[in-house]
């Protein structure tokens, strides 16, 4: 063709999955020029894919990188470029791009969007990094909103929801031997571009490497952090967040030593002051009086609103902590660093902190999310066996109510997920773990943000609880372990769903089998009172207007709350599990 008076370039911007790296080779066939693909360079460069160095360098250095290609890119004439979808937001690469640059915004719907990830995702494990998040549309729509009026300052729109590629070809080049001379020629045009729509771009989170989900509650965002080793990190990781007070640390009495000592060692190497606490072991902890002691020591060292309170330990230190960092002061930073699977992948994640009082479990306390989760995978290495196979009851729990490959892959890898310490020795069973954990956290994650304060879809999580809690709360928190309930709170659901006529004997057995391949149990101890456990759940956070609301599965993946399961139903199915009488 013949080149309108200054036109060097044609740029395709716009949010990914609108189309920019599929029609630019078709529009730089018509032009009769080379196409460039930024993401192509930048992976080709790095010698990595794009989520890969999100993992490793965080979004600072992805974007580095990004504004490099850029920089490459705007050196040559006469050629397509297809960007990244934040390439538009740096007023740099916009005053590079649009100088000679006839730029074209490709826009589709949020539901477009959705459903070419879906397409181009299946039989990869690798996530785009800019949607890590647990709720993609919401994430796609807010970043979608935000960036649109930087999209606003380009030449031409596009809507390719519809649209055949050919018809878009044509409108885009017809746009170009139109239009590019008489817009290129503006001043105003390129100082518009350069100076932006008058607003600040979306503001940068980089939470850095090792980010296994992001949770996106309406009070909060934060990233869960997943990986081997994490914990070495802690000070950097600190820092990387903003938290730049002194560190409060609350840790579980049988790993203070070890798992502790590895953050502190951390924390003090990156020039944090640290005290510590050691909170003994066990339910009787998540108490009044053990807060009351909590309280006192934060007094004692006069703990102020900035500093960071760093809970290490399971389930208990993460409620007992999190109920202190929530209530003194009004609320202090809180981080949590899990070392079991029950607080990596339920306890840490949701804001959810509390403690017991002897009428029921969980009575007192609040919705107070953490800046972070640290889950270090390598401590559960050091987990004694029957805490291990307990937090497995909510990872089995997420596959019934959210994933069944997940159950799967559970049913196949049982005795490697059960033999952390041989992971230690196994790049393989390593990364299976860890997979495993962080695939469960984005089950949480996506719930909780959805509904942070569990008036709708979170009362799924409840999945087995119900039941399990009584059975806690009877035995005195002590004699069974809180998976160890869930499950077996599993099963007399499981057996409540199947009476109902929701799912069929097929799945109580896959409970069973299940439940048992984790070696926890589907029957209580000897000596349970029935009636003891009746009058626990009557106590229940969960009855409303006097009615047991219970979780129930209408197939796997598909949990129901039902408040009017007959009352010989339910006594049946505790009968399954506890006996009668």
């Amino acid at each position: 063709m013949t080149e309108p008076t200054g036109l060097k370039r044609v740029v395709l911007i716009g949010f990914s999955a609108t189309g920019k790296s599929v029609l630019a080779p078709y529009i730089a066939h018509e032009l009769g020029w080379p196409a460039l693909d930024l993401d192509v360079e930048i992976e080709r460069a790095a010698g990595k894919t794009i989520p890969q160095i999100f993992e490793l360098e965080g979004e600072t250095g992805f974007r580095a990188r990004e504004q490099q290609a850029v920089r490459d890119a705007a050196q040559q004439s006469g050629v397509v470029i297809a960007t990244g979808g934040g390439v538009w937001l740096n007023a740099d690469n916009r005053a590079w791009l649009a100088d000679g640059g006839f730029i074209v915004t490709l826009e589709s719907r949020a539901t477009t969007i959705l459903a070419r990830y879906a397409e181009t995702e299946q039989g990869t494990t690798e996530v785009r990094p800019m949607l890590a998040g647990a709720d993609p549309r919401r994430r796609v729509e807010s970043l979608k909103a935000a960036r649109q009026p930087f999209y606003a300052l380009t030449d031409l729109t596009v809507h390719t929801d519809d649209i055949e590629i050919g018809d878009a070809v044509e409108e885009i080049v017809s746009a170009v031997r139109r239009r590019a001379g008489i817009v290129l020629a503006s001043d105003a045009r390129l100082r518009e571009m350069k100076h932006g729509p008058g607003i600040e771009p979306p503001l940068l989170l980089d939470f850095g490497g090792d980010v296994g989900c992001v949770v996106e509650a309406g009070s909060a965002r934060y990233p869960v952090y997943c990986a081997w080793g994490l914990l070495e990190r802690s000070g950097d990781i600190l820092d990387r967040l903003g938290l730049n007070g002194r560190v409060f640390m609350i840790a579980d009495q049988a790993i203070i030593n070890s798992h502790g000592a590895t953050a502190i060692e951390s924390l003090r190497a990156a020039g944090r002051s640290v005290e510590s606490f050691a909170v003994p072991s066990g339910e009787a902890s998540k108490s009044l009086s053990a807060l009351d002691a909590l309280y006192g020591w934060l007094s004692l060292h006069r703990a102020e609103r900035r500093d960071v309170i760093f809970a290490v330990g399971g389930g208990v230190t993460t409620d007992l902590a999190g109920t202190a960092a929530a209530t003194y002061l009004r609320g202090m930073p809180l981080v949590h660093a899990p070392t079991t699977v029950l607080g990596m992948v339920d306890a840490a994640i949701g804001g959810k902190v509390a403690i017991d009082l002897p009428s029921g479990k969980n009575l007192v306390g609040a919705f107070y999310q953490p800046r972070a989760v640290l889950a270090d995978v390598s401590t559960l290495a050091t987990l004694p066996s029957r805490e291990l196979r307990s937090g497995f009851a909510e990872v089995i729990k997420h596959g019934f109510i959210r994933d069944e490959p997940m159950l799967e892959l559970l049913e196949e890898s049982a005795d490697s997920l059960l033999d952390p310490a041989a992971a230690s020795l196994d790049p393989s069973m390593r990364q299976l773990l860890v997979d495993v954990i962080t695939r469960n956290q984005a089950i949480k994650a996506a719930v909780v943000s959805a509904d942070e304060r569990e008036s709708d879809i979170r009362a799924i999580l409840n999945y087995g609880h119900t039941l399990g809690h009584a059975i806690e709360a009877v035995t005195g928190y002590s004699a069974v372990l809180h998976g160890e309930a869930v499950a077996m709170g599993m099963i007399a659901v499981a057996e409540m769903g199947c009476s109902m006529g929701l799912i069929d004997e097929a799945l109580v057995a896959r409970h069973r089998r299940l439940i048992d391949r984790f070696g926890l149990p589907t029957q209580g101890p000897p000596g349970l009172s029935r009636d003891e456990i009746v009058e626990a759940m009557s106590r229940d956070k969960k009855v409303v207007g006097g009615k047991q609301r219970w979780v129930l599965l209408d197939g796997v993946g598909n949990p129901v709350v039902r408040d009017d399961v007959p009352a010989e139903i339910v006594s049946e199915a505790i009968d399954a599990v506890v006996g009668p009488g």
